[in-house]
């Protein structure tokens, strides 16, 4: 099976990450993933190795820090997987552009958006925001705000 294999490939090279089923029926996702900013590369490239394609990059803000969210697919098995990078605000993230070739695009558009900086990105110039911008939109910050959360008080204690 393609997730086994994809969970024993990624637990070889990145034995921090947790690695959690998740009831496709309500997340969308098979899996979920959650690594360390510093091993994101490590785990693209299993995820390109194991035949998985990158469908988006995106982020999220809570009170307690920032998550880069990158979803997986396959064509063949259509195996949607969810992995996640904690950061707090103002860290970086490193590119995935050197793996996915894609991914700068979807990068550039969670700077613009959210502010995370993707380090070692060969082009993080605004893709939607004007040149001048000095905001952040999608930032809590950025206006008023009704619902916010925590991280754990979305996704509780098992993190699905």
């Amino acid at each position: 099976m393609p997730l086994d294999s994809l969970k024993n490939s990624i637990g070889n090279k990145c034995p921090e990450a947790t690695i959690g089923e998740s009831d496709h029926s309500k997340t969308g996702c098979f899996l979920n993933i959650e690594v360390p900013a510093g091993k994101i590369r490590d785990v693209a490239e299993v995820m390109l190795d194991e035949l998985y394609y990158l469908e988006a990059i995106t982020g999220l803000d809570f009170t307690d820090g920032l998550q880069v969210l990158y979803h997986f697919n396959r064509y063949e098995t259509r195996e949607r997987v969810v992995v996640r990078v904690r950061i707090a605000k103002g860290d970086n993230v490193p590119t995935i552009s050197s793996v996915y070739s894609g991914a700068l695009w979807h990068e550039r558009e969670v700077h613009d958006f959210f502010g995370i900086e993707f380090e070692g990105s060969p082009d993080m110039r605004p893709l939607l925001m004007p040149e001048d911008a000095d905001f952040h939109p999608l930032l809590k910050e950025f206006g008023k705000v009704n619902a916010y959360h925590g991280m754990e008080e979305i996704y509780g204690d098992d993190k699905q």
